[in-house]
């Protein structure tokens, strides 16, 4: 097929000297306001395999049911069903640190209720991650994000990143051995922030030192959080038109019967219970929402926190990194043209145009005009598609200059045999064309003037009519078919042609086979060339039929096509994740109050008698503590000096302490002493005989009211 189609471009070329016209050469895709981004070869190379993928599951799938199209949609769906799940859950779920784990664990024993409901809570929420990240690589490599656009693209960050965190708070609800490692990964980088007075690490040392309090926090957030997820997703489609929320009705019992299937084939897994005493090992992880444990188990809070802000940093400014705007591409009313018949205020896809009382005018001619938010325009030109007084001045593509241009081309004297006139969008399968800007020739089309365009939408009929009027044999229009870039523009057009939206082509007056409208995506260049080859040879007076595809196909295609999603969301929700092998250590936290210092003492006798105190020291601050492991042989392991807290010195110390031990049998000794001037007085020591197994987890925790307190993996 692809040799045929060749072989056509040879022979078109053939009929004509390219050279011989050729003054200012352009491509189709330079029309676009951001052609002129950073990197859009690369993001263009990239985004022609989720065209393909578009228009392969176009082919089969009816539109109501492509998944590709629709992800945003699909997305809020899945969010919708975790969010009923997840309060259904409230029946069995008790949410206290002692009672969580066996409560989630019963839930195996009821499959059909308990255990269903979980399973659709964890695969929904699963699938809402897998298509918001199809999504915003979609909309990144289709250069979604530029100019107004870039508040859809920071708000869908920050939803992301909520229901992420949330889904990650979801995991420690359960409490088990995955939930431990969320705990103490989250009090690695909360305890780098100078929020607690004590290392919030330390309240996940031993199973009787963790809080049910904080754990009912945790659980109050997961359940607030999604509300955060609801104004942002507010925001994000707040400057869209008739934005599309959730799935249509059949499609939405479509993807709940899915994943009512998935849950009662792959019920959801839970870990052993959690252990705080012992380095976990062979854990499964939900990669949707555990990926950053492989990060969290090998470095330290502060590293954490420098990738996770460059790379929020760097993924909210790719609207301004990537950017190089043209100047003075948005569009602009004229006040004094405008009649105030709100078509533009109706068409515009991004609600930029707002109808404002006259200023400037006839009164009698409208009481408002449209007027146009430049802050949220994407400089899409569908409002001058829209326009009958010719009102919206596009100054990158000005509707004047084209009429122009079109007259100067058809009323010159022909060149070739036949003359015919194609509008390409320049997103369309037409974008890769080259183009004489001034003559309208085309390399790839001989026998065409061409004119390209942002939008199929910027055109509007009277073009059609003006080019067939002034003796155009045909002329062809050219459009985005799935998921177009400017959103509604290519169906406002098709509606426009057939005459079901205003302004209409007017049927009465014109040829209907002598216009011809296409809607191709980016990788069907060959099928729009044949297309446009055939009627202007007129070998093809009809406009293209999809063919329909038998229901049986169509079934057999949503099925695998079911099934491949089922197994991305399946598979990275119970693969291991590749853990560290972590050492035996000893853990010390401790409390410890040092040797008061005091202060020398005033002469206050120049103070009023009532002033003057006698014989009363004044604490000045409290001396360095200092901590001392030693081994068997007397070898140390550990020794530091830890400051009182406090803006005068005059609080306690603390410290979390994390020594590596060998497995086997130790001996260890462990003193706190006051730091003094004349050295350091040990006035508290303990020794302790431990054999400690690999992995194992040792912790000490001290306080001078309760002294030390030993735990093991067998007296935790």
């Amino acid at each position: 097929m692809s040799s045929k189609k060749d072989n056509n471009l040879e022979v078109n070329e053939n009929q004509w000297n390219w050279q011989k016209f050729k003054t200012n050469v352009v491509k189709a895709s330079d029309a676009g306001p951001d052609s002129s981004m950073r990197g859009r070869e690369i993001l263009d190379a990239v985004y022609k395999w989720f065209r393909k993928l578009d228009g392969f599951t176009h082919k089969y799938i009816p539109e109501p049911y492509h998944p590709f199209i629709q992800t945003g949609a699909i997305a809020n769906f899945m969010f919708a069903i975790a969010v009923v799940t997840g309060f259904a859950l409230l029946i069995w779920y008790n949410p206290s640190v002692h009672e969580a784990y066996d409560t989630v664990a019963a839930m195996a024993d009821k499959p059909y209720t308990a255990e269903l409901i979980r399973s659709l809570h964890r695969y929904s929420s699963d699938a809402f991650i897998l298509f918001v990240v199809f999504h915003a690589f979609k909309v990144f490599f289709g250069a979604r994000f530029t100019g107004s656009r870039w508040l859809a693209w920071v708000t869908g960050i920050i939803g992301f990143l909520l229901i992420w965190f949330d889904g990650w708070l979801g995991y420690w609800l359960v409490w088990d051995e995955r939930g431990a490692m969320i705990a103490t990964a989250t009090a690695k980088m909360v305890d780098v922030l100078p929020i607690f007075a004590e290392p919030l690490k330390a309240s996940f040392l031993t199973g009787d030192s963790f809080n049910s309090v904080l754990f009912l926090i945790v659980f109050f957030m997961h359940m607030l959080i999604p509300i955060g997820f609801g104004i942002a997703i507010w925001l994000h489609v707040s400057r869209l038109n008739k934005p599309a929320f959730f799935t249509n009705a059949k499609f939405s019992i479509l993807l709940l019967a899915s994943l009512i299937i998935v849950s009662l084939i792959f019920p959801a897994d839970i870990e052993g219970r959690a252990d705080l005493m012992t380095a976990p090992n062979n854990v499964t992880g939900d990669y949707f929402y555990l990926l950053p444990l492989i990060l969290t188990e090998r470095l330290q809070g502060g590293a954490l926190w420098l990738i996770f802000l460059v790379g929020f940093v760097t993924i909210s400014g790719i609207p301004w990194l990537m950017k190089r705007r043209k100047k003075d591409t948005q569009p602009v009313v004229d006040e004094l043209k405008c009649n105030g018949c709100v078509q533009c205020f109706y068409d515009c896809p991004y609600n930029a145009i707002t109808m404002v009382p006259r200023g400037k005018g006839n009164m009698k001619k409208s009481e408002f005009v449209a007027e146009i938010d430049h802050s949220i325009c994407v400089s899409c030109g569908i409002c001058v598609g829209s326009c009958d007084p010719v009102a919206i001045d596009y100054p990158n593509l000005s509707p004047w200059e084209i009429r122009r241009k079109l007259d100067n081309w058809l009323d010159d004297d022909r060149t070739l045999e036949g003359q015919n006139v194609a509008f390409v969008c320049g997103n369309s399968a037409g974008s890769s064309l080259t183009i004489d800007s001034e003559s309208g020739l085309c390399k790839e089309m001989p026998g065409y003037l061409v004119c390209t365009l942002p939008c199929a939408g910027w055109i509007h009929p009277t073009l059609i009519e003006r080019s067939l009027k002034k003796g155009a044999d045909g002329v062809l229009v050219m459009g985005c078919e799935s998921d177009p870039d400017f959103r509604l523009g290519a169906d406002w057009m098709g509606e426009r042609i057939e005459g079901d939206r205003h302004p209409e082509f007017r049927k009465d007056r014109y040829e209907v086979d002598k216009v011809l409208y296409l809607k191709l995506d980016k990788p069907e260049f060959g099928k729009f060339l044949n297309e446009a080859q055939e009627f202007g040879e007129k070998k093809k007076t009809e406009k293209p039929k999809k063919l329909n595809t038998p229901f049986w196909k169509q079934t057999v295609i949503g099925i695998i096509i079911a099934g491949v999603i089922a197994g991305f969301t399946i598979w990275p929700s119970s693969y291991g994740i590749p853990l560290p092998d972590k050492e035996s250590e000893l853990i010390i936290s401790f409390k410890k109050e040092g040797a008061p210092v005091f202060s020398e003492q005033q002469n206050n006798e120049n103070l009023p008698k009532h002033m003057q105190r006698k014989n009363v020291q004044q604490v000045e601050r409290r001396s360095d503590v200092a901590v001392k492991v030693t081994g068997a042989d007397g070898k140390v392991l550990f020794e530091k000096y830890y400051e009182p807290k406090g803006i005068f010195s005059r609080g306690y110390s603390s410290g979390l302490i994390n020594i590596p031990l060998n497995p086997g049998d130790h001996t260890l000794t462990v003193q706190f002493g006051d730091v003094l001037e004349d050295g350091i007085d040990w006035e508290r020591s303990d020794e302790q005989e431990l054999y400690i197994q690999k992995g194992e987890r040792v912790v000490l925790r001290f306080s001078e009211q309760a002294g030390y307190q030993w735990y093991t993996r067998d007296n935790h």
